[in-house]
Parts: structure tokens; sequence; C-alpha cells
């Protein structure tokens, strides 16, 4: 249903003329009840009624499809701007908006941390940065690159990896020495000198300083062959050959601007493409192209992609150079300094080199659009073409897919996948213990799972535009009961093998409700591949979950149920006694004894095994 500004519900314009006057946030819903565009304000009220006024739409494309689009709003009223701003994104991130910039990956990239602040550091990978006094780097745009750093240094500089708690505990090295791989600092078995030649060549390593770091390495593998401890020169030989190897493969470039983000952008049409370089260290490190489609204006999109680029623990630089100004950057200068603890600027590049790195970082988003923007066609034709074989009046955008995981019905469990536009969104995965049913009962799991699932809360998921169940008649039926129950209109359909024994092939049955026959949909066509895809996933992700409790379940030692005894004080049962029958004929006045139990904790185990 949409309305023209005219036909608006006497209810939305009540709320429209209520509106007050200060800063805030502004949501509007379909007649689905679902978000659709999430917007601030320095003025609520200006703001919101200048979408619903005649002829106020500033000849923008997206004032039209928000009013023909929106049966419902929504304000919340904010101290300042800078709230207003924070909240935004907080919004957007959640309820997926879909005429908003939606990014689909923003997580930070990983880095690494070398501990320099701990009298015996180690190696982390993260992605969050900190001021702790440690030493940062990063961050990497690619992950293998991350991973085959850190192989490196784990192979060939043996600093420790274990936690600061387990360190101070050791009474004797760990499998980490015994391979190799550690030099059990925590044992007195290296000294702070040589441990801290160690953590130099990892700084070196990590800063990129290759050329002083290889001189180091070969001046210590002549001395090693001058004093005849050939096993030692060829691990350093080798280690030299590694890291020549890691450099090469990165082939990064060095531009002299410090540590920077810079950002690039192109349009056409409705469709933009946005380019992220990053630069730290004077190493110029390229990253992903983001692409989008909306009717918002460039100002306004960059405005909304920088806000979501920073919403997480990602590393914020000195400084930002965008290919146009806006009217939130100050706004947003405010915010990633406050982020940052230190001032950042977010710059317009003018001329000399700074301007001609933008221009590289817009012609790259030039290039990608091209490939990009055939992709998300494909991706939308998809979308309508699926709404159109299953009758839906409108594109499938965002689907979750359901399916039930057990064995002759034990640890029954279940899982959650989410596609949105055509590809998988794991952060929006979940998964299940069935817990009202017992044995094996598909129907009533799936009824469980669907009822947890779309059960009204402030903290309910936005609601798909399809629902895919793993089965036929009886998953679709315990499905929209579940959904009837809770009064939530989701279109639901189940997908189901099928063996043809005359010839031994296998196809794909799809079952909508209101029909007595499964949808002809050929196996081979870009809707019918899709389902399957999504279905196998949620089929994937259930079997996981399930393999993983299911060796829980047989790594249990048995003394799991016992209060006050927890997995440390188990340990050390188990060192002490050896086996559980041990432990179980042990007097009190034994468990008492064991290092680490209390009075309290032993009286549980005993009263556990011979009651009171």
């Amino acid at each position: 249903m949409t309305h023209d500004v005219d036909e608006q519900p006497q209810r939305l314009r009540d709320k429209i003329s209520a509106l007050p006057a200060e800063p805030g946030v502004y949501l509007f819903f379909d007649d689905h009840a679902q978000v659709i565009y999430v917007g601030k304000a320095t003025s609520l009220r200006s703001r919101v009624r200048s979408y619903f006024q005649p002829g106020s739409d500033d000849g923008r494309p997206l004032f039209r499809f928000i009013v023909r689009a929106t049966h419902d709003l929504e304000c919340i009223v904010c101290n300042t701007e800078l709230e207003a701003l924070l909240l935004e994104n907080n919004l957007i991130k959640k309820h997926r908006p879909r005429y908003n910039v939606r990014l689909r990956d923003d997580k930070a990239y990983l880095s690494l941390r070398l501990t320099t602040a701990e009298e015996w550091p180690r190696v982390q990978l993260i992605r969050a940065w900190k001021d702790d006094g440690n030493a940062y780097f990063g961050p990497f745009s690619s992950a293998q690159s991350v991973r085959e750093m850190l192989r490196v240094i784990r192979k060939f500089i043996p600093l420790r990896t274990c936690s600061n708690g387990f360190f101070k505990s050791r009474k004797r090295p760990c499998m980490e020495y015994e391979i190799g791989q550690c030099t059990a600092p925590c044992v007195g078995l290296d000294d702070a000198a040589g441990y801290a030649r160690m953590v130099e060549e990892t700084l070196l390593f990590l800063s990129g300083k290759n050329q002083t770091l290889i001189p180091l390495l070969e001046q210590k593998m002549q001395d090693y062959s001058t004093q005849q401890q050939f096993e030692r020169a060829a691990k350093v030989r080798d280690q030299i050959a590694s890291i020549e190897r890691v450099f090469e493969k990165q082939k990064v470039q060095a531009v002299n601007i410090g540590d920077v983000d810079i950002f690039g952008l192109h349009r056409k049409n409705d469709f933009f493409s946005i380019q992220v370089f990053l630069a730290r260290d004077g190493k110029l490190i390229q990253s992903s192209t983001h692409a989008f489609r909306t009717h918002l204006t460039p100002g306004e999109v960059l405005s909304s992609f920088l806000g979501q680029f920073y919403a997480g623990d990602r590393y914020i630089p000195r400084e930002l150079f965008v290919p146009f100004d806006f009217d939130d950057r100050p706004l947003l200068e405010e915010w990633l300094s406050s982020r940052r603890e230190r001032r950042v600027q977010v710059l317009v590049p003018q001329r000399g080199s700074k301007k001609r790195f933008v221009e590289m970082a817009s012609r790259n988003a030039e290039v990608n659009s091209q490939t990009d923007e055939r992709l998300q066609q494909s991706v939308e034709a998809l979308a309508e073409s699926l709404a159109s074989h299953l009758g839906l009046g409108r594109p499938v955008q965002k689907v979750e897919c359901y399916d039930i995981s057990g064995i002759q019905g034990t640890l029954q469990v279940a899982s959650r996948v989410v596609f949105e536009d055509g590809e998988p969104a794991p952060a929006l995965y979940r998964r299940y213990k069935i817990q009202s049913v017992i044995g094996t009962d598909d129907f009533a799991s799936m009824l469980e799972v669907l009822a947890r699932r779309f059960k009204p809360s402030p903290k309910r998921d936005p609601l798909p535009d399809l629902v895919v169940v793993d089965g036929g008649k009886g998953q679709i039926s315990s499905a929209l009961e579940a959904l009837r129950s809770l009064d939530v209109d989701v279109p639901v359909i189940g997908l189901a093998k099928q063996r043809r024994k005359q010839d031994k092939i296998t196809t794909e049955r799809v079952f909508v409700p209101g029909r007595s026959t499964p949808l002809d949909l050929a196996q081979d066509t870009p809707e019918s591949l899709f389902l399957q895809r999504i279905r196998d996933e949620a089929h994937r992700f259930a079997n996981t979950y399930h393999r993983e409790l299911r060796r829980k379940k047989q790594l249990a030692t048995g003394l799991e149920e016992i209060p006050g005894v927890g997995k440390q004080r188990r340990e050390a049962l188990l060192r002490h006694f050896g086996t559980l029958d041990k432990i179980r004929k042990a007097t009190l006045e034994e468990l008492t004894a064991v290092p680490g139990m209390t009075a309290k904790s032993a009286q549980a185990t005993h009263t556990f095994f011979h009651g009171e």
C-alpha cells in the first residue's frame, strides 16, 4: 500500500503535526511495520514535515519513494545533533532500511598487536585499537597476509602465545617449548636480554623494515655458521627466505603521507561506488569497493557511509581525504575526534599528491562500479523474479532459512541463516537448542524455533521478506501456526528433496501454502539454485552446531553438574586422582586435600556421589 502526499492517513498526519522542534532521529515504516528509512535532523519538526509537504522534494526522487511507501513513523529526541548522528548509525545497522546506505561488510580490518607494555610481550590478532601502550600494526586488507605474518613469527621468533594467567601459573615448560615455538621464559629458561632481542626482531618485521632486519639476520646466520651451529644457521636462513616472501606478496606502495584513509566516489544515476584506500606508516593498502543503489544525494551518501564505516572498533587515522565537502563534515570531525581522543580532520585536498590520491580512489571506484552494477542488477532481477514465482507483492531481498538437526531424538538443534541481497549475512545467523520437544519431532521443533524467533520483543531482529523451511507441508504448517499465533505476516515456503527411483535423479520441490502441488520451478534456474544454496547453508550450519554439542558431550567428565565445582577444580580433581572412579570413591578428607578445593566444594563433591 502506498500514499501520495495528500492521501496520508489521519493518524500519520497527527503524528507529523505533533513533532517537536528538537534534534533527533526519525524512522519511517511501511505497511508491514518494516523500517524503510532512518534519518537525523537538527529539528525533527522541520525535517520530517519537509517530506510530506507538496512541492518540497527539491527534485530528489527519494522524497517521492519515501512518501509513497510510508505508513507510519517514529521519532526519538536527542540532546544534540551529535547524539542523533550516533543513534542514526546504530539504527541503520540494526534495521537495515531499504532506502538507506547499507554496508555489506562493516567489520574492521585485521591488525596485529605486540604487547610491549607487558614484561614478556606476545603478538595478538585483533580488530580494535586501544591507547594502552602496546605497539599496533595494520590494519591489513588481506586476512591471508596477516596470518602468513603470524605464521612466520611463530615459526622463527618463538615469543610466548599464552595468556598472562597461564604464564604465571606454570611450574614446568608447556608443549610450545617442546616443539620449539617458545623459549619458556615462564620457568626461567630464557632471560630478559635474549627475549628482548626477539621482540626487536618482531618490531622490525611488523614495521616493514626489512632493509634493517635482513642484514641483522644475515649476520646472525654467519655467526652460527662460524660457531658450527649449522642447524641454527639453517633455521635463520629459512627465516630470511620467509620474510622476503611475505614482503614480496604484500607489494605495498610507498606514498609518504603517514596514516590516512582516502575515499573516492563514483555515481551513475542511482548507483554509487565508494573506494577506500588505507595508508599506514607511509604505505598504501587498497581495500574493497563498496557499492549500493540509493536515491540519496552524493553528500548524504558520503556522510552516511563514513558514519557506518567508523561505527565499530575501527582504527581512526588523524586525517581522512574525501572528494568533496558535505554538510555533516564538521559533525563527523567532532565525532571521530572524540572516538580517537585526538584531533581528526576530514579534508578535501585541492592540489598536489593528496588530491591525486583522491582522484585515483575515485577512478578505481568508477572502474569497479562497472562490474558491481552488473552484479547488483542480477541480484535485483533475482529478487523480482523470485517474488513473481512465489506470488509476492515485493522483491525478495532478505531471506531466512531454518533447518532442524538431530540423531534419533538426541541433542535436537536448529539453525537460522540469513541472505541479504543474494549473499550470506553471517552476523545474522543464529542457532537454537530445542528445549520443549522430547524425541524426534521436526514439526514441533520447527514450531518452537519460529515461536522463539518471532516472539515480540524490543530486541527482535527485523522481519525478512521470506521464510524458507527445510521440509514439506508439515514443516510449513508448523511455521504458519507459529507466525499466526504471533500475528506476524511473513511469507513462508518449504524446500524438500525428492529422489525419483526410475532415473535416480534428485529434484527439489518448492512447497507454497495454498497450493496442492509443489511449485513448478526448473532445477537449474537462478531462483531454484538460490533456494538450494540457502537451504544447504542452513543444513551445514545446523549440522556444525550438532557436531559441536556431540563433541562437548563426549568430552564431559561427569563432574559438570556438581554445584560450586568449576572447570579449574574439575581439572584439579582429575589431575590429583587420575580417574573419575577414584574421585567417586574418595573420602571427604581426601577431596579436601586436593589443591584448589575448598571445604565447601569438597563437601559438594562428596555429597554429589554419596548423598547426605
